[in-house]
């Protein structure tokens, strides 16, 4: 690099909690020759947000979100609350260090810091699709959330749900395999009107999820053919049953599989309104509680740009 070029900044916002010993200077090794480089720790739930808003309205041209999927949905929701204009100028990197890591698997951009560096080297940048997501508060006042990877309502949620609930010093692979358990026994299937692109389809439903991404659950593949840059979401329907039959699922979901079930219904779309029971209906962001039903989903086109394998 010539004295006379510029220097790019790059800044990793890491999950503090779970930064494993020595992974700042891991990660400053292989780029400081390249990079003004900034390493930054969360140190609350919401830290990261304000970390990315931070680091977008200084001019970074790089923000990688290094933690699981929830900090990959704070970093991009930090992301989105600044100017368009801005937003434009950086690229959102992924450098997965959490449990479920789903979303990087359908970006197939690695886990490794040279993973990373072979990206950005060529120039693999493309526009990623977000889901815009608006739910109401108690005063009923309208809160927008975004959503990178997959959205869903039923079990999932429930599960979700369970686990937060679970006491923080039980080990996470112990709360996750709890709260699964007690959903398959206990969950039913919850009646909701639903208006996709203006047609209305009601039922009783076991899971809905509108995917982005094809994972969630730590590595279930929900949305086999779903894409993340094609201008759609992928709305996946599992009617009626309950927790066993859902567990049946499980080996074809594992596999990334479309299912093969008269129950279960693939739709494409790009507005979505979902209408049901709020105390029935908790809705889950990214592996994040975001609060319930009724709730809307938007896909947004090229919402950011994101180092990712080549699409297709």
């Amino acid at each position: 690099m010539s004295p006379s070029t510029p220097i790019s900044r790059i800044v990793f916002i890491i999950h503090g909690r779970h930064c494993p010993d020595g992974l700042p200077q891991q990660l400053l090794q292989p780029f400081r020759d390249r990079f003004s480089v900034d390493v930054l720790l969360t140190t609350s739930a919401s830290s990261a947000t304000r970390l990315a808003r931070e680091a977008a309205l200084s001019g970074a041209r790089w923000v990688i979100a290094v933690g699981g999927d929830g900090t990959v949905h704070e970093v991009v929701n930090g992301l989105m609350s600044v100017p368009a204009a801005q937003r434009q100028q950086l690229v959102l990197g992924v450098l997965p260090s959490g449990t479920g890591n789903d979303f990087v698997r359908t970006l197939g951009s690695g886990r490794h810091s040279d993973d990373l560096l072979a990206l950005i080297a060529a120039g693999h940048a493309y526009p990623l699709d977000l889901i815009r997501v608006t739910t109401r508060d108690s005063n009923g006042q309208p809160q927008v959330r975004w959503c990178n990877n997959i959205a869903s309502l039923g079990i999932s949620s429930d599960i979700v749900r369970r686990v937060k609930r679970l006491p923080a010093w039980l080990p996470a692979s112990a709360a996750f395999c709890s709260a699964v358990l007690a959903a398959l026994l206990r969950f039913r299937p919850r009646p909701m009107r639903l208006t996709l692109d203006g047609e209305t389809i009601s039922g009783r439903f076991l899971c809905l999820s509108v995917a982005n991404g094809r994972y969630f659950g730590s590595g279930l593949g929900i949305a086999p053919q779903a894409s993340v840059n094609d201008g759609l979401f992928e709305l996946v329907l599992v009617r009626d049953g309950n927790g066993l039959d859902f567990l049946r699922l499980l080996p074809q979901l594992r596999a990334a599989q479309p299912l093969r079930d008269a129950r279960v219904r693939y739709l494409r779309g790009r507005q979505l309104q979902v209408d049901g029971a709020a105390a029935d209906c908790p809705l889950e962001l990214d592996g994040e509680l975001c609060g319930s039903a009724p709730v809307s989903f938007e896909l947004v086109p090229a919402a950011l740009q994101c180092l990712m394998l080549p699409p297709g």
